[in-house]
């Protein structure tokens, strides 16, 4: 089906910039409008932004595989998003079961870090072993070998429930160490980090991904005692280590990333950490309600779309899908950013009213439509 998007503002992340006009979509793919031509169906998107479908890059979709699983194309779609990429739900073990189950049977696309433990994380009541003498190498870069269209980064947790101090040093080295043979990036969640984050970033590499970096659990967190931004994760900055806000229910600080940001540590990549303890709920919500208060917290509404569409798109090597441009696939994604006060809180009691929110109006994925909010066109 053929589709004609009207008056649209289009923001085109890998262009920078955002033009009002029309665009279609024909045969699964972003085309120039052509005069004449009959389409499906025409959209009057007047006062929308038309952008690349959003990329959530950190998200729970082993549904019925984890505890923490959610539906992924009844969270995805309404949401704007027609990309999700799983964070590391399963490991070597259970990743088989996974694709040939959710992920086969899922339109949205689906990608995947792989947990260098071998289970997983298979439910909330015990943790992964990080114990490096248990990852099973031979099988991780066997994975990786196999399914470099979907496997895109390894990784691992450090938090003080799940390995202490001392074992983190040793299993943050050898992790990477594993990455490097896999030729692929590794992301560390990072929330009650058991060691200083100054010093876990020291550890990776350029391209490597810390997530959950404003968590405000335990006393590493990624302010000083003075509330300044540790001076490490900066040089890690300089060196090319990646950031991701990726909110979760546990995993964000209203206060410490409203101060982080105030210092110019803003995201490179905004994610919901998608699950089913906070799935359209607060103190998580939806990736489009977590966009929406980097928008009040100061970031230029195309810094934070960049952040959710064309820097996860690189990252997972699909460029692409960052794009408006001409032949680019139709992952399509209309808001409506609508004036209203909206409330925000976090884990540890902080509150914040926002003054603006991103609302989906329609998502396109791959040309096809795949959800329209009930009074737009």
């Amino acid at each position: 089906m053929d589709f004609l998007i009207q008056n649209g503002n289009i923001f085109d992340p890998s262009a920078g910039r955002t033009i009002q006009g029309d665009i279609a979509i024909v045969d699964s793919k972003i085309s120039r409008p052509q005069e004449g031509k009959t389409y499906r169906q025409v959209i009057d998107a007047e006062g929308c932004i038309v952008t690349p479908g959003l990329i959530d890059y950190h998200v729970h979709y082993f549904l019925h595989g984890s505890e923490n699983g959610v539906n992924p194309d009844a969270s995805s779609f309404c949401c704007g998003i027609t990309t999700g990429v799983d964070g590391g739900t399963c490991g070597a073990g259970g990743y088989e079961m996974y694709r040939r189950s959710v992920v086969s049977m899922s339109e949205v696309r689906i990608l995947n870090y792989l947990l260098v433990a071998s289970g997983g994380q298979s439910n909330d009541r015990y943790p992964e072993n990080l114990d490096p003498k248990f990852f099973d190498e031979e099988k991780i870069l066997g994975l990786f070998a196999k399914y470099p269209d979907n496997l895109v980064a390894l990784k691992t947790r450090i938090s003080h429930s799940i390995i202490t101090p001392e074992m983190a040093r040793v299993s943050i080295p050898r992790t990477v160490e594993i990455a490097q043979k896999a030729g692929v990036r590794v992301v560390v969640h990072v929330t009650d980090c058991s060691i200083p984050l100054d010093e876990l970033a020291d550890m990776l590499r350029p391209g490597d991904v810390i997530c959950h970096i404003y968590h405000g659990r335990g006393e590493n967190t990624c302010l000083d005692k003075n509330g300044r931004v540790l001076p490490g994760l900066l040089k890690a900055r300089e060196r090319g280590v990646l950031f991701d806000s990726s909110n979760g229910r546990c995993n964000f600080d209203i206060e410490i990333c409203r101060k982080a940001i105030a210092q110019g540590f803003t995201p490179d990549v905004i994610s919901s950490d998608n699950n089913t303890s906070s799935w359209f709920l607060q103190p998580m919500h939806t990736l489009p309600r977590i966009l929406s208060k980097f928008i009040d917290f100061g970031m230029s509404l195309e810094d934070v779309l960049t952040a959710a569409t064309l820097t996860p798109a690189k990252l997972v090597g699909l460029p692409e899908l960052g794009s408006m441009g001409e032949g680019t696939p139709a992952d399509v994604a209309v808001f409506r950013l609508k004036k209203k006060q909206v409330p925000y809180t976090d884990i540890n009691g902080h509150k914040f009213t926002g003054s603006q929110v991103l609302v989906p109006m329609i998502t396109f994925k791959g040309g096809k439509c795949m959800y329209c909010q009930a009074d737009f066109c």
